[in-house]
């Protein structure tokens, strides 16, 4: 029986240490994926400035050529839910938040937990890695949503940092006016379409990769506590092992005690 036992024990120190192997290793990555993300948005943030100084330049009649939605008309919503599992609670909290929010609303679900979340979204997109390219994408579903159903205002729902926000992305929000006259060539109302396509992808790519760098450092998190926690196991169960594997050599010696004791 104690043999039994030992071996049962020891099936589950190597189940745990593989577990701690593999746990040990997903937080590596995540700490690298972490690191990539951060210089992303740390070189990629000049130019989003530029993006914004740039809006602020053109005159409001340019803003005025964009029709004011009604308050009760629909909304389209780019979620970025990131991907399912193994980061905690980070895409059920911010789908949670989200979900009140978008509720009746046309969806861009961006990230596989997203999709599980909001399967009848408008348009789905899966786990990508934050790039120029993909944020054109996630862009492009939005707008054919607004051609299609004549919807005039997008918003992103996203995590920044430990916070969760819902952003307005179209029509654009100024940031100010710009206190120099600028002149643009060949015109405001035809440069603004170009400009504002290109601002909007942007901060599309700006929000994925906070949204990103968000899921990252949730990631690490659950990573260092299944890593901790399965330590903990291994310990725990080196003990028992220990205890058991001791009381066996001790009974053994009583046995050869006894034995040579009857000889004599």
């Amino acid at each position: 029986m104690p043999d039994n036992d030992l071996f049962e024990i020891k099936k589950r120190i190597t189940a745990a240490t593989k577990t701690s192997k593999i746990t040990r290793t997903m937080e590596l990555i995540a700490s690298s994926r972490l690191q990539r993300g951060k210089n992303l948005l740390a070189n990629y943030q000049e130019w989003l400035n530029h993006m914004r100084e740039a809006t602020r330049c053109l005159p409001d009649s340019c803003f005025g050529t964009l029709r004011d939605a009604g308050s009760d008309s629909k909304k389209v919503y780019i979620i970025f839910g990131g991907s399912r599992g193994l980061s905690g609670s980070y895409s059920p909290n911010l789908l949670q938040y989200a979900k009140p929010i978008a509720d009746g609303q046309f969806v861009v679900a961006v990230g596989s937990a997203t999709e599980a979340f909001f399967p009848d979204a408008h348009r789905l997109l899966g786990d990508k890695t934050p790039s120029a390219d993909y944020a054109r994408k996630i862009m492009q579903a939005a707008r054919s949503i607004c051609e299609e159903t004549e919807t005039e205002e997008v918003y992103m729902i996203y995590a920044r940092g430990a916070e969760n926000v819902a952003e307005q992305l179209f029509p654009p929000v100024r940031e100010g006016e710009y206190d120099v006259e600028v002149i643009v060539e060949p015109s405001a109302r035809v440069f603004f379409p170009v400009l504002l396509e290109e601002y909007s992808e942007a901060v599309v790519y700006e929000a994925h990769l906070q949204a990103f760098i968000s899921e990252q450092v949730a990631r690490i998190s659950a990573m260092d506590s299944a890593t901790r926690n399965a330590d903990d196991i291994i310990s725990d169960l080196q003990a028992a092992y220990n205890r058991i594997r001791q009381s066996d050599i001790t009974q053994e010696i009583i046995t050869v005690s006894n034995a040579v004791r009857g000889d004599e």
